[in-house]
């Protein structure tokens, strides 16, 4: 078995060929180059985090953390988080790509690429893609095991 990336997406196929098609991003076959080795421990490219589907994707990395959980948010413009919080677990974002609106506790603003946002044990947060493309954040929670209660269905 094999390793393939989408050069467009960085999605990984598995298989003894490319796929005709990517399943993420749609690039052809020839977008794809197989992967021989890997550091993906300690380094993992960016367009293999990222998602270009149509629903929210929450998508976690470096998981042997044994106190940091963090994840890669891909959001289609106009989709949403409904309110939540994470009972004992703290929460920073940092905007990557596009523009999404915050709630956290009693504040409301817009966050874009670059700021960084913080939301603290027990408080409650929403966040929607406001741009007119994907949108993408990472997250990072901690300490282990990140509870979620939702507030919002």
């Amino acid at each position: 078995m094999k390793n393939y990336r989408c050069s467009v997406c960085g999605y990984i196929h598995k298989g003894e060929e490319a796929p005709d098609v990517c399943p993420n991003c749609g690039a052809l076959t020839e977008k794809f180059v197989e992967v021989t080795e890997s550091n993906d421990g300690i380094h993992i490219n960016f367009a293999q985090k990222a998602s270009y589907g149509k629903e929210v994707a929450v998508i976690p990395f470096f998981e042997d953390y044994e106190s940091l959980a963090p994840f890669m948010y891909n959001l289609p413009a106009g989709q949403e988080v409904k309110l939540h919080k994470h009972p004992t677990t703290d929460e920073l974002f940092y905007i990557i790509k596009g523009k999404f609106q915050f709630t956290v506790g009693e504040e409301k603003f817009v966050a874009s690429e670059g700021d960084i946002i913080q939301g603290k044990m027990n408080t409650a947060h929403a966040f929607k893609n406001i741009s007119d493309e994907a949108g993408i954040f990472l997250s990072v929670k901690a300490p282990k095991p990140v509870d979620l209660v939702m507030i919002e269905e």
